[in-house]
């Protein structure tokens, strides 16, 4: 329940008024840019200086360790091409330094090309180098090998932690530094750690941030950074009160929430909801925002975190697969209106007031926000339908305006285009301003029967040139008007007049259409293209146009193109493609098995086995997988039913003297076994989902959330020995000095009744106490009490008197009763929690273990539970095998032919199967099952070779894989083709 957890378990109920008051305690500010960068990226109190420049950051969350490299480009372009200016990476930990000392920045982890790629394509990026990250991610980011090191603490101030961060940044943070912008990079933000409990901005509340501060300054840092972000919320804007006096930098969001990673693909709603979030930030006074994410990805072999699968691909504008969704192209309208107006944006004030006049219809919501470069003004309809109001604008005739539900409509006053014509009143949806040399481009988005008005004043003569639209455009004086109701056409209307040397080219458009229009600056000059489902690479020179382009293969094609140049308008020549039927299902070769269970049985040679006295948690012996066999023997004295009991998680595949016997959630901590007298060979073949990503989380991380078997390992006759403690009651404390006054008198009648997991505190500070009855135990030698978590610190007592003081949030703590006299008798067990901040309680399950003595299994030995290359085992013939168990390998080959034109997207689909990996021509694509439904495992496009492929699964249930299928998505799927213009 902490700050951390608010963010993240509690996100999917969207509590936004919540996460506002959340961020209103946290320090949003930046660090200044050392001297030599100032030129190149700083910031004042009214926004952000990117090469002197005023620049709105319109910027795209995107993890460059969830693509492959081959695709780093077109994912890049295609959020340049949706009006983002910038891309947010995490460079997390345990993706660049799996294993100990090897760092690896080759291939899918070269950080240096990704932020070359980011530079060539003209855009900038904002990274965040942790060493924490979250992320959705495995361990959020730590690698495993940190978790077995002694002493070591982290996110606090810890010098065995800060020694092996000081390590990673020594490699990590040159490439960083060299690809700042004031040495011809793209970085101008850099992010310190991620969401830490205690500090953010500028905050440094103990040694270990000076630490990480002074390491990043030695480093060679010189552009702008800050700790842990700035404004993560799924509604950043909030409550719009986003000026403020005191802040001495510009408002940026570094996680506004876009949809969320429980989701795939896209729902209806979920376009106009976040379009008007992201106005609000816009006419509220923000300065720029980060959507993470963007693009989703994958979680590529042992990557997600216990929340997750294979896909990351959170419902973004761009998909899993690189599909486009609804969401792009309202991302793209609000992006490139922003940069339009950077200028008056980045160097605003509020002046809502100046223009209430507009409407005494106090349903609409005006703001304003105006500086020495123009005014924005911003009609607000937070209706659920559409309205049409009448708009009163001094020295103008009455306009009426259309809203669309939840629209924000920008009005534009005063806004010089060129150095001989302004502005001086849009009130048409402005989409972008393009300037091309002498021409500048206003493309305007309007739906059928909606009023067009832009009002233009000149410094000179004007003159209206020839159009089909000619007679709509006026000329009085100094003075240009368009005043029309819009009227869609195949082609964007177009109108143009010139005034010296400036040409104005105004093109209307409907949203189908602007959905199709591209801006495009990779070339060698600017260029407007219309009638395209997506533009890619372009090439622009003396003798032409050329551009890739693409349309959804579930799409109607595109047929007509039109090129806008600076010095006129061409149609565009689009290559014809054929029809070509394809088959949706890819026919797989008969199955191939390898037994992957043949670890438990009773002659396997250990000699690939780490033996130890207990067993060691997952991860100790250096495996970076996600299952782990152990074995050992056990002598029962008599036929019956034992209870083993063991730490760790999550899952386990028994097997006695090479049988399976049952499977086992190992959480639960005990196991029954009914075993015959004599010797036995004990075998657990155990796996895990993904390890927690630790939010908020500060400390020694060894014992949090382990995997496999760990610890003490014990066996007795009887039981079951493990029960929860579910009958709790709560009083609450008015401070924290009624610990001393010990325990209130319990009474079961009148106390009021607690059930853990729920908040106690109301979202506040607060203290309390918990108590419960434990049965008495006569005739036990001890009892262990078990805690999993207290939000936050706890103090025990046992019949009235304190026995222990535990601090911190998520850490497991335990206390053991050997006092056979108070073991005779009931127990009263008390529990005084200190809540300093949001939720509190007990918000973990309390069990008690009354095993007591038992025998200790010693003599283990354990191993990597992913080996499919052990020479000791034959791949078989599926066919004729009549059962399975254990985990399995399986294999299977396809044939794979390239269409011309085709860029086809197939998916896994493990029907049938339990828990498991897919890998695909030797790349492992994920875990399945998937959390968030049947979409199946995606195939990156370069993992697939001409010809022949192979697949192999390995299911850790040994379900039988004759239902699996891989299918073609066609959503995701696109045709693409070539235009030219001469």
């Amino acid at each position: 329940m902490k700050y951390g957890r608010l963010l993240y378990a509690l996100l999917l109920a969207l509590s936004v008024s919540t996460l506002a008051n959340a961020q209103e305690i946290v320090n949003d500010h930046m660090f200044h840019a050392l001297p030599a960068a100032k030129r190149f990226s700083d910031f004042d109190s009214k926004g952000f200086l990117i090469n002197q420049k005023r620049t709105f950051l319109v910027s795209a969350g995107m993890e460059y360790a969830r693509v492959p490299h081959e695709l780093w480009r077109e994912r890049l372009l295609q959020l340049k091409r949706g009006g983002f200016n910038c891309i947010e990476i995490y460079t997390i930990w345990n993706f660049h330094e799996p294993t100990e000392g090897k760092f690896e920045f080759d291939g899918d982890q070269n950080l240096d090309q990704f932020l070359a790629l980011v530079k060539e394509l003209g855009l900038y990026s904002i990274v965040r180098i942790g060493p924490y990250y979250c992320a959705e991610w495995d361990q959020g980011g730590y690698p495993i090998w940190l978790r077995f090191k002694p002493c070591l603490r982290v996110r606090e101030p810890n010098a065995e932690f800060e020694k092996y961060v000081d390590r990673f940044f020594d490699h990590l943070l040159p490439i960083v530094m060299k690809h700042q912008i004031n040495k011809g990079g793209s970085v101008i933000l850099v992010q310190l750690e991620n969401e830490h409990p205690k500090g953010w901005g500028t905050d440094m509340p103990n040694d270990y941030f000076k630490h990480l501060q002074n390491k990043l300054l030695a480093m060679g840092m010189e552009v702008p950074y800050f700790f842990s972000g700035v404004h993560h919320a799924t509604d950043p804007a909030g409550k719009e009160t986003l000026d403020d006096p005191k802040r001495p930098n510009p408002w940026f969001s570094t996680e506004f929430w876009s949809i969320w990673y429980s989701q795939y693909g896209a729902k209806p709603t979920d376009a106009p909801v976040y379009d008007r979030r992201t106005w609000k930030i816009i006419a509220h006074g923000g300065n720029g925002y980060n959507f993470y994410m963007a693009h989703g990805g994958s979680n590529f072999g042992y990557t997600n975190n216990d929340e997750d699968a294979a896909s990351y691909d959170y419902g973004a504008a761009v998909g899993q697969a690189g599909d486009l969704r609804p969401i792009y192209y309202t991302f793209k309208r609000a992006g490139y209106f922003a940069r339009s107006f950077q200028d008056i944006l980045e160097n605003s004030t509020d002046a809502s007031i100046t223009y209430q006049y507009l409407t005494p219809d106090t349903t609409l919501k005006i703001t304003a926000r105006m500086s020495e470069a123009g005014t924005l003004i911003f009609l607000d309809n937070s209706a659920e339908k559409q309205i049409t109001k009448t708009i009163t604008l001094k020295g103008l005739p009455p306009f009426t305006v259309n809203l669309l539900p939840g629209e924000i409509h920008p009005i534009v006053h005063q806004f010089k285009l060129n150095n001989q014509v302004e502005l001086n009143w849009g009130l048409s949806r402005i989409y972008s301003v393009v300037k091309q040399q002498n021409t500048t481009t206003l493309i305007i988005e309007a739906n059928a029967g909606d009023p067009l008005y832009l009002n233009f004043i000149t410094d000179g003569k004007a003159i209206v040139k020839s159009t089909v639209h000619i007679s709509d455009l006026k000329v009085t004086g100094k003075n240009v008007t368009l005043n029309t109701v819009f009227k869609p056409t195949e082609q964007p209307s177009l109108y143009l007049f010139k005034t010296g040397d400036q040409l104005v080219r105004i093109l209307v458009m409907d949203k189908s259409t602007t959905n199709k229009t591209w801006i495009t600056a990779e070339t060698e000059g600017e260029a407007i293209v219309t009638g395209v489902s997506y533009l890619g690479e372009t090439k622009l020179s003396n003798t032409g146009f050329k551009a890739a382009a693409t349309y959804p293969l579930a799409a109607a094609k595109d047929t007509h193109a039109m090129l806008y140049l600076e010095d006129g308008v061409k149609k565009m020549t689009v290559s014809p493609i054929q029809d070509v039927k394809i088959d949706t299902l890819i026919h797989l070769t008969p199955w191939k098995n390898k037994d992957a269970s043949v670890f438990a049985a009773s002659a396997t040679n250990n000699g690939k086995w780490l033996a130890s006295e207990n067993p060691l948690q997952m991860g100790e012996d250096g495996n970076l997988t996600n299952s782990a066999w152990y074995r050992t023997k056990f002598n029962a004295p008599s036929t019956g039913k034992y209870t083993l009991q063991s730490d760790g998680g999550d899952r386990a595949t028994v097997f006695v003297d090479g049988k399976l016997v049952t499977n086992w959630k190992i959480r639960n901590g005990e196991l029954t076994l009914d075993l015959k007298k004599g010797l036995h060979d004990l075998a657990f073949f155990t796996a895990h989902d993904g390890r927690d990503k630790l939010a908020a989380y500060l400390g020694p991380i060894t014992d949090i959330d382990k995997k496999g078997l760990s610890g003490i390992t014990r066996i007795k006759k009887g039981g079951p020995f493990i029960f929860t403690l579910d009958k709790w009651y709560f009083t609450s404390a008015p401070d924290s000095l009624s610990i001393r006054n010990g325990p209130p008198l319990l009474d079961t009648l009148k106390t009021a009744k607690y059930k853990i997991g729920a908040d106690a505190f109301n979202l506040k500070e607060g203290y309390g106490w918990f108590q419960t009855i434990i049965k008495a135990q006569p005739g036990l030698s001890s009892l262990t009490v078990s805690f999993k978590s207290t939000d936050e610190n706890a103090t025990l007592f046992i019949n009235g008197k304190k026995v222990l003081r535990h601090e911190g949030w998520n850490i497991p703590f335990e206390y053991k009763i050997t006092d056979a006299a108070i073991l005779a008798k009931p127990i009263e067990l008390s529990v005084f929690i200190e809540n300093v901040s949001n939720e509190g309680g007990i918000d973990q399950p309390v069990k008690i273990n009354t095993m007591g003595t038992g025998t200790v299994l010693t003599g283990w030995n354990m191993k990597n539970g992913v080996d499919p290359e052990d020479a000791s085992v034959d791949w078989k013939s599926l066919i004729g095998t009549d059962s399975l168990s254990g985990p399995q390998f399986y294999r299977s080959t396809f044939n794979q032919q390239k269409i011309a034109n085709m860029h086809l997207i197939w998916r896994v689909h493990p029907y049938g199967m339990g828990h498991g990996s897919v890998w695909i021509n030797g790349h492992n694509l994920g875990r399945y099952p998937e959390k968030i439904g049947d979409i199946g495992m995606y195939i990156p496009e370069p993992w697939l070779k001409e010809g022949q492929n192979e697949m192999m699964i390995y299911d850790e249930d040994g379900k039988n894989p004759e239902k699996v299928k891989i299918v073609m998505e066609t959503a995701s799927s696109k045709i693409s083709y070539q235009l030219k213009a001469q």
